[in-house]
């Protein structure tokens, strides 16, 4: 996609180019405006090409706020989840005895690392503990207040807010993708009659018809994948710690 993303953007400028180089020109002037391409319609061209540009300059915008949105729903997943399996490893050590207590808590079976799935889990381990005392005193040794409790819980909220504002950059992305593409469709049209009837009418002169800067024209969407989407992960990964780092890492984090 990087690479079609690179093309898109050397085809406005090269577009452009050829365009205005064949007004600098009185000599490409007068000889293509005998075939048609008076200042009416270069100004087509030029309309065409400026609805192309801008549509590339919300495709760059849209990007970038893309990467940056996923980035920042990988970094809250991560400080998220790490905190929360930390709390996990330590209680199934110090409870694992106490089942009925292991269950209320969600303590068995693998940590789930989807979006729904880690929200799901972590929010009803924390609200388990933050809203039944019974659960909650027995692990209230550990110096774990319920202000803490209440900071952990509010780092998957977070991770939350992150996670949609990444699905709404993609959105974005998305339609800004295919504004582009459609954008690009009529100016590829114009440019391709334009090339070849700069080229018939300067046979006689490839020093002018240099001028204009044509490059070899391909036609850019059809080669392009299916997707939209920039090459990035549908969830963060979690890297999994062994239990002694988890166990350590949770008591670390809440006894800070």
């Amino acid at each position: 996609m990087a690479y079609i993303n690179k093309m898109m953007e050397d085809y406005s400028v090269a577009s452009l180019i050829a365009i205005e180089n064949s007004q600098v020109s009185d000599e490409i002037k007068v000889a293509i405006g005998g075939i048609g391409y008076d200042a009416i319609s270069i100004q087509v061209g030029l309309d065409l090409h400026s609805v192309f540009a801008r549509t590339i300059q919300d495709h760059i915008a849209a990007r970038l706020n893309q990467f940056a949105a996923t980035k920042r729903a990988r970094i809250a997943f991560t400080v998220a989840f790490d905190v929360y399996q930390g709390l996990v490893n330590l209680f199934r050590v110090t409870l694992e005895n106490e089942k009925d207590i292991m269950q209320e808590l969600g303590l068995y079976g693998e940590r789930d690392h989807t979006t729904s799935g880690f929200i799901v889990q972590s929010t009803h381990f924390y609200n388990t503990l933050l809203l039944k005392d019974k659960i909650y005193n027995r692990i209230a040794k550990f110096q774990i207040t319920k202000e803490m409790l209440q900071a952990d819980l509010n780092l998957v909220r977070d991770f939350e807010v992150a996670n949609r504002e990444k699905i709404d950059a993609r959105g974005v992305y998305q339609r800004a993708t295919a504004a582009r593409n459609e954008a690009y469709h009529p100016l590829k049209h114009w440019m391709k009659e334009f090339e070849k009837s700069c080229r018939i009418v300067l046979k006689d002169k490839p020093q002018l018809c240099e001028r204009l800067g044509f490059r070899e024209l391909t036609d850019i969407v059809s080669h392009s994948k299916p997707s939209t989407v920039p090459p990035t992960p549908e969830q963060p990964p979690a890297a999994q710690a062994t239990p002694v780092q988890n166990n350590q890492a949770g008591a670390n984090n809440q006894g800070a």
